[in-house]
């Protein structure tokens, strides 16, 4: 925090005072990391605070992006930036030489802590990620079956390329405490629920998966499973959590030969696009991965030429698919391409 040392946790409140808690999620979150990267788990109350005034606050849904910002990425610079936007100037504070001494302690101490957090942090991610990677790899091999009924997939009138059917009922529990990813099926649920502390502890998570669900797996670029997306009859989409996203994917059709490859968002898009092309389409899950997704394949196929199939939904704000679906291909080079409706395309 080169530009203003002097900011303390207690200067905190006034200068999230400058920023409408309103402002659009990817700025919410950049400040969130912003203030988790300087002040770590100290700020919460205060950040919490803040992101209170806003008119769509939920406070699990918040708590679970405090949890998930590993404090890198963005500094505290960030939220200065924003803060002085909203007309946030600092006070002007004559320090001693002491006082100066003991404040720049003061935040190498603070530096060193998030640094011990993330680093830890880390180490556990890498943990469980794995251990997420065994479950996923015994629940395809053993509670599924390559061919099923879904409502979702009858809705979107698309077929099931690649994708997995639950065969029966399963739970599967993460535990990060025990660092364990456990599958419990048959009589054994019920069990599992028997011995659940109630209320269930912070460290212990579960996902229940039923017939009339089918699972996406989610491989990296060299076709190693490393998760899945559960899809409902309802169309609710789940990961477990810890579960491995950045640069996996789910290919539809032979990427290896194909001189053109789309790349969609979620998976009825990419279905749809490739039955509609005929193009290898590869599911990203969401536009923040897709970047990732596209370069390790850029990287493994130089000659193939990929194309962005962008969601497009002019119903809402701002219709943010489209926006950086756009971007997207700018920064990459790439052409993007939208759906048309039926009646778009009569007009």
């Amino acid at each position: 925090m080169p530009d203003y040392p002097d900011l303390e946790l207690a200067d905190l409140p006034n200068l999230l005072s400058f920023i409408s808690p309103d402002i659009d999620r990817e700025t919410w979150v950049k400040v969130t990391m912003g203030v988790k990267s300087e002040f770590g788990e100290s700020a919460f109350s205060d950040w919490d605070n803040w992101s209170g005034g806003g008119s769509n606050y939920d406070r699990s849904a918040a708590l679970a992006v405090w949890k998930s910002c590993k404090g890198r990425g963005v500094s505290l610079g960030t939220v200065i930036h924003l803060a002085k936007e909203g007309g946030w100037r600092p006070d002007k504070k004559e320090l001693t030489a002491e006082e100066k001494r003991q404040r720049k302690s003061d935040q190498e101490e603070r530096r060193l802590k998030r640094q011990a957090e993330v680093e830890a942090d880390e180490a556990k991610l890498l943990v469980m990620q794995q251990q997420v990677q065994l479950a996923t790899q015994r629940l395809l091999a053993e509670f599924t079956v390559a061919r099923g009924k879904s409502e979702y997939l009858d809705r979107k009138q698309v077929g099931a390329f690649g994708v997995r059917f639950m065969k029966c009922a399963v739970v599967l529990s993460i535990d990060d405490k025990l660092q364990r990813c456990d599958l419990w099926a048959g009589d054994d649920i019920k069990r599992f629920f028997d011995d659940l502390p109630k209320p269930r502890p912070d460290n212990h998570s579960f996902m229940m998966l039923k017939p009339g669900t089918f699972l996406v797996p989610l491989v990296d670029v060299d076709g190693v499973v490393w998760s899945f997306q559960s899809v409902a009859a309802n169309g609710t989409k789940l990961f477990p959590k810890y579960s491995r996203k950045q640069g996996c994917m789910h290919s539809i059709g032979s990427v290896a030969d194909a001189d053109v490859v789309a790349v969609a968002e979620g998976y009825s898009t990419a279905a749809s696009v490739y039955l509609a092309t005929e193009w290898p389409t590869v599911m990203t899950v969401d536009i923040y991965n897709m970047s990732a997704v596209v370069k390790a394949l850029r990287e493994r196929y130089p000659s193939t030429k990929f194309i962005i199939a962008g969601d497009d939904d002019p119903t809402s704000k701002g219709n943010p698919g489209r926006t950086k679906a756009t971007e997207l291909a700018s920064e990459l080079g790439l052409v993007v391409v939208f759906p048309q409706l039926p009646e778009q395309v009569a007009a």
